[in-house]
């Protein structure tokens, strides 16, 4: 690269060496052009002293063949250290407080799920919700001694207290249903004497309750009439069968204690049936008990 830029820098300043008085060129370039010129015979020089032609010796030995160690010891195999060497051992690492902790969880869910399981399927959720009353009793209570006062511990005023305190007692008595929303429809009656958060509170407890599925319904229906089904009590039909009435299975409307459905008989009078809950019977000794 650099013989072929110096050649061409030579051969202009030959060029303008030669046809300088006949090419008018002004004296800037013919001053560029000399030092090219310059340039390119120290670039020239400057090549000439770096080439140097490599020889190869005519004493190189290329019949020399490569060199191999051998181990010159013996093969040994791989033997396991001695239990003396590795030392003592040192006693696996035991968690009894853990273990036991554990054993008192598991216990106390077994217990948990077993009273919980019989509750549901033999007393109708009765004792939960005995203890649900009884645990929300002590919230709203402690709730009362910490913040009815004129400064609050737990911010809000005495209006944020009524209004919280008067939201958890409707939804328990909502969720417990039976003689609990009967009472509170008691209490929704007097209001006046509870503040007025109450009141409102109260006010929602005439809407509708939750509802039961009709198959209870209709456990109800044949446990009162001796295993008779609804059809056969009251002369309906569900597959639209000419001659007999028609009921709905869905309630009309839904109290504390009971449900009432729709009925058209054969003889074409309408009519309301109404249709005790079926938990109602196995919840009101539970409930009598809770309120004492």
């Amino acid at each position: 690269m650099y013989l072929i830029e110096a050649m061409s820098l030579r051969t202009a300043g030959q060029y303008l060496r030669s046809n300088g008085p006949r090419c008018r060129i002004p004296n800037t370039y013919l001053r560029y052009s000399q030092a090219f010129q310059r340039i390119s015979n120290r670039s020239l020089q400057t090549l000439h002293k770096n080439e140097r032609p490599s020889i190869v010796s005519s004493k190189t030995n290329f019949s020399k063949a490569p060199t191999r160690s051998i181990q010159s010891q013996r093969f040994q195999s791989f033997t396991p250290p001695s239990p003396e060497s590795l030392g003592k051992a040192r006693p696996a690492k035991l968690y009894p407080r853990s273990i036991k902790w554990g054993r008192r969880i598991l216990i106390i869910g077994l217990v948990g799920g077993t009273f919980y399981l019989l509750d549901t399927q033999f007393y109708a959720s009765s004792i939960t919700r005995s203890l649900r009353t009884f645990g929300l009793g002590i919230v709203v209570a402690l709730d009362y001694k910490l913040n009815f006062r004129p400064k609050p511990w737990l911010g809000g005023d005495i209006t944020d207290l009524h209004r919280r305190n008067a939201e958890r007692l409707f939804e328990l008595l909502h969720q417990n249903g039976g003689l609990y929303l009967k009472i509170g429809q008691a209490i929704a009656m007097q209001s006046a004497v509870l503040p007025p958060e109450f009141q409102k509170m109260f006010s929602r407890m005439f809407d509708d309750a939750p509802q039961n599925t009709w198959a209870d319904v209709e456990k109800v229906i044949r446990e009162d009439f001796g295993g008779r089904s609804p059809e056969e009590v009251f002369g309906v039909s569900f597959s639209n069968e000419p001659g007999k009435g028609v009921m709905e299975k869905k309630a009309r409307a839904s109290a504390s204690v009971a449900q009432v459905h729709w009925a058209r008989l054969s003889d074409g009078r309408e009519v309301a049936i109404k249709v005790q809950k079926r938990e109602i019977e196995q919840q009101v000794g539970w409930d009598l008990w809770a309120f004492k």
